[in-house]
C-alpha cells in the first residue's frame, strides 16, 4: 500500500517538545519520535544533518492483508448459557459469563479497518505538505513586499524636492521640510516608508 503524500519519512528524535523549525523556515513542529513525510528533497538533506535530531524512517514493504475473520453465529440471549460450555444450561443465568455485549451480541471481531492497540490516535496528523505550504507563501510574500518596497525606493531617486514634498503630504500626509538637502528629504521619506509600510 503506497503513502498518499510522496517524500521521504524523516523521524523527529531530539530531546526539545516541541521542535520548531527556524533555521530552514519550514514552519514545521515536531515532537519527539514525530514522524513527516517531506516532499522538498533540500529540506530533507538540511534536516538530516542534524544526525543528533533528525533520521530518515525506512518504510518496510505492507504486508498483504491478513484476511477477515468471519463473525461468530449470534444467538438469542436467553440461550447463552446452554452453549457457554459450563454444563449449568440455565434461563439466562450463563448470560453473565458469556462474552456478549449489552445487546446481547457477541464482540465484534476485529476488521482490517481498525487501528492495532500500538497505534494511538494521540499521535499528531502529517501536516507537513500544508505547512511547508503555508511557509512558501509567507516567504513569497515577504519577497514581494520587499520588492515593492526596493521599486518604490527607487522611484523616489528621479525626484526633485518639490515632487519629494509633494509625495510626502499625498502619501503619508506629512511634510518634509525642503531646507534639507534632496538626499535627506529622500531619506526622510524612506524612514516613513519604513515606519508606515508601503502607501
Amino acid at each position: 500500500m503506497t503513502s498518499k503524500t510522496a517524500g521521504v519519512p524523516v523521524k523527529y528524535i531530539g530531546r526539545e517538545d516541541p521542535f520548531y523549525d527556524r533555521l530552514y523556515g519550514s514552519n514545521l513542529s515536531f515532537v519527539p519520535q514525530q514522524v513527516r513525510t517531506i516532499g522538498d528533497l533540500d529540506l530533507v538533506a538540511k534536516f538530516l544533518r542534524h544526525s543528533d535530531c533528525f533520521e530518515q524512517v525506512v518504510v518496510a514493504p505492507a504486508a498483504a492483508p491478513a484476511p477477515t475473520p468471519a463473525p461468530a453465529p449470534t444467538q438469542p440471549a436467553g440461550e447463552t448459557g446452554a452453549q457457554s460450555g459450563d454444563g449449568t444450561g440455565g434461563e439466562g443465568s450463563g448470560s453473565s459469563d458469556s462474552p456478549t455485549g449489552a445487546d446481547g451480541q457477541p464482540p465484534a471481531a476485529p476488521t482490517g479497518d481498525t487501528k492495532p492497540e500500538g497505534e494511538t490516535t494521540g499521535e499528531p496528523a502529517d501536516d507537513t505538505a500544508e505547512r511547508l505550504a503555508e511557509a512558501n507563501k509567507a516567504d513569497a510574500d515577504r519577497k514581494l513586499a520587499e520588492q515593492n518596497r526596493l521599486d518604490l525606493v527607487q522611484s523616489l531617486d528621479s525626484m526633485d524636492k518639490d515632487a519629494l514634498q509633494e509625495w510626502g503630504v499625498q502619501k503619508f500626509s506629512q511634510k518634509v521640510p525642503k531646507n534639507l538637502s534632496v538626499e535627506n528629504m529622500r531619506a526622510r521619506i524612506v524612514e516613513m516608508i519604513d515606519q508606515y509600510g508601503v502607501p
